[in-house]
């Protein structure tokens, strides 16, 4: 593994680009919760630790499906009813621009960052990064591991940990309908099985 903690590396002039407040933003999230919500759990790639967090944002309905899908997509195939019927995407927009850390910029590697920060499991690295350009910049842009698309798709913005009441969409597509617009089978899980006997 080629990638390693930042520690106390000088990263002035790191890469930067900036997300536009006009920029449409997806996020999937369960229903009757709110979209804009930044994480300190851990449980992200690019958690920040409390009082800080971070929320995760795809610049397309099929990778925000994708993202909140993870593995579990790959390992079946499709996504089950049950899980589809209690979430939505929303189609989001930043209150203000912000300037991001380019995860993917060809000159991200001078300053030791490589591939391996989109896919890197478990998060210790991903997460010491995050806290070090967090000093610098409102958040990053990276590319999702469960695509291979080969341009950044993704967005992990930098704010205080918690809910906001930021602009929201008033009509979240639901998961169901934004799964199949990608092309991803949504199935019934079966509620009944027949047994059949093994012939004599």
């Amino acid at each position: 593994m080629a990638l390693r903690v930042p520690d106390g590396r000088d990263l002035s002039g790191f890469p930067i680009t900036v997300a536009g407040k006009d920029t449409d933003l997806y996020r999937a999230h369960r229903n009757g919760r709110g979209a804009w919500y930044f994480s300190a759990s851990g449980a992200g790639r690019f958690d920040l630790e409390d009082p800080r967090g971070t929320c995760y944002l795809a610049i397309d309905l099929e990778t925000a499906v994708r993202e909140a899908l993870g593995a579990t997509l790959h390992a079946l195939g499709a996504v089950d009813a049950d899980f589809a019927v209690e979430r939505s995407v929303s189609r989001l927009r930043l209150p203000r621009d912000r300037v991001l850390a380019d995860l993917c910029h060809r000159r991200a590697v001078d300053f030791g960052v490589t591939r391996e920060i989109h896919a890197l499991t478990p998060y210790m690295i991903p997460r010491a990064w995050a806290g070090a350009l967090d000093a610098m910049c409102d958040g990053l842009r990276y590319q999702s591991r469960f695509s291979t698309v080969p341009t950044a798709n993704a967005l992990a913005v930098f704010d205080d940990a918690g809910s906001k009441s930021w602009p929201a969409d008033n009509a979240p597509t639901s998961f169901t309908v934004a799964a199949r617009d990608a092309g991803i089978a949504v199935l019934h899980a079966p509620n009944r099985v027949t047994i059949v006997p093994p012939p004599a």
